[in-house]
């Protein structure tokens, strides 16, 4: 039986939960995170309009498995280039995605990105599908921009309140991702916005169940230690229902970017 559980708010969720489930999902996430590939890419070719394609130093959060590291690393050529993620087992993976190219200087450093000190003097700092596990915005902005060098830039994306709306209408909790407007002014005291973009994205599956697994494979089955029993799990089945097309069973995306620009002092 497939084990789930669904955050409900972003307040309270336990980052040790989260650093397991994304541990789990190491080996399958590259073959199932497919929005999150679309949005690495969007994210580049966005910041591309305004960054110099030689930059001294850049600083990626939450990393991952390397799936916006490689999109980076293919358009831009930093001197240094430090990883950050909350699965410190993840340096072996993403030290062989970086070694690829051409970069003088590696770093990887482990941990909560809102404990965890910050190396100064960054041109831009990225951030790829991880703004939804931060629990104060307003301060990781704060952060960031202190930690950025005059001209430098903030790239990131997340996902929005119809992110994964179909799970949220069967069980009645999701994960309560903020607006792109919120996340923007929570951004403005030290940030100005030169570029956006939002969309909507729905991937297919054959049956409930696989919508369950993909969502494991990609290490966001749940955030909160409880299982589903199986009655809980064909009550779910039950539920999904009534989202049936010729296509499958739909799991809807919300995603969206933003470049943003250090204020000026």
């Amino acid at each position: 039986m497939i084990a789930t559980s669904i955050i409900q708010n972003n307040s309270c969720f336990d980052k040790a939960l989260i650093q397991q489930r994304f541990l789990s999902a190491a080996s399958t996430y590259d073959a199932h995170a497919k929005v999150q590939k679309v949005m690495a890419h969007e994210m580049v070719q966005l910041a591309g309009r305004h960054l110099n394609p030689k930059q001294a130093n850049m600083f990626e959060i939450g990393c991952g498995t390397g799936v916006l590291t490689q999109q980076i690393l293919k358009k831009f050529y930093p001197q240094r280039y430090i990883c950050n993620d909350l699965v410190e087992e993840i340096e072996p993976q993403i030290a062989a995605v970086v070694a690829q190219n051409k970069v003088s200087e590696f770093t990887f450093t482990g941990g909560d990105a809102e404990q965890i000190n910050f190396s100064p003097g960054q041109n831009v700092i990225w951030s790829g599908a991880t703004l939804q596990w931060i629990k104060n915005l307003p301060a990781f902005f704060d952060k960031c921009a202190a930690n950025l060098g005059e001209r430098g830039y903030l790239c990131v994306s997340s996902f929005g309140p119809e992110n994964y709306r179909e799970i949220k209408a069967c069980t009645g909790t999701g994960i309560a991702y903020k607006t792109k407007e919120e996340v923007i002014l929570a951004a403005s005291s030290c940030f100005e916005l030169v570029e956006q973009k939002e969309w909507h994205q729905s991937l297919w599956f054959e049956t409930p169940v696989e919508v369950l697994k993909h969502m494991r494979q990609t290490g966001v089955n749940g955030v909160s230690p409880c299982k589903w029993t199986k009655g809980d799990l064909m009550n779910f089945k039950q539920r999904y229902k009534q989202f049936a097309q010729l296509q499958g069973y739909p799991l809807t995306y919300h995603p969206f970017i933003l470049i943003l620009k250090k204020a000026d002092s």
